[in-house]
C-alpha cells in the first residue's frame, strides 16, 4: 500500500489480482477511502470468504469478488488505475499471460505492484520456495511479456516489480 502513495495512487479503480480470502483487498479499501475495489480468484470458496470480509468491516460498497483467471482477466482494456497482485505469480501456469492481461487492463498512467516468493539456496530448510520462480527466471518472463517498464525489486524471500504511475 505505501508503494502506491509513493506512486501517487489515491483515488481510482484497483484490481486485486489472485485475492483468496480478499485481505488484502480489504486493506487496500481501507487506506484509499476514494477508490473502488475488484479482487480476482479462481476460488469459489475464497471469494465468498472475501466477500464476507468486505461486509464485516463495512467496505462492501466500494469492493467487489469476480470470479476468473489471471492469464484470461474478464475486464475491459484499460480499465484499472492500479493492479496488484501478491504471491500469486508464481502458481500461475502462464505467468506470461498474467503479465500481458495486467498490462491490457492497466490504464496508461496506472500503477503496479506484484510481489512474490522467491526461489534461492533456503529452498533447503523451507520447501515451498522449490515452487518459486528465481530473480534470473522471473526477469526473463517479465522481459518476454508485454509489460511496460518496470522496476525489479528483491528481497531474501521476495521478488517484485512495479510500475510506476506515469504523472507521479
Amino acid at each position: 500500500m505505501k508503494l502506491l502513495e509513493q506512486q501517487g495512487f489515491s483515488e481510482g479503480r484497483i484490481l486485486e489480482v489472485g485475492c483468496g480470502s480478499g485481505e488484502v483487498a480489504v486493506e487496500l479499501a481501507l487506506a484509499f477511502p476514494k477508490a473502488t475495489l475488484v479482487g480476482l480468484d479462481l476460488s469459489k470458496p475464497m471469494l465468498e470468504i472475501a466477500r464476507a470480509s468486505a461486509e464485516k468491516v463495512g467496505v462492501s460498497n466500494r469492493v467487489s469478488f469476480k470470479e476468473g483467471d489471471a492469464q484470461s482477466m474478464p475486464f475491459g482494456d484499460r480499465s484499472f488505475d492500479a493492479v496488484v497482485s501478491l504471491n500469486t505469480f508464481h502458481v500461475v501456469k502462464d505467468p506470461i499471460a498474467m503479465l500481458n492481461e495486467i498490462e491490457r487492463v492497466l490504464a496508461p498512467d496506472g500503477s503496479v505492484m506484484v510481489t512474490d516468493i522467491r526461489r534461492s539456496w533456503l529452498r533447503l530448510f523451507m520447501p515451498i520456495l522449490n515452487t518459486a520462480y528465481t530473480s534470473a527466471q522471473a526477469r526473463g518472463l517479465l522481459s518476454r511479456s508485454r509489460l511496460r517498464q518496470y522496476e525489479f525489486l528483491q528481497g531474501l524471500f521476495w521478488l517484485g516489480f512495479s510500475i510506476a504511475r506515469a504523472n507521479a
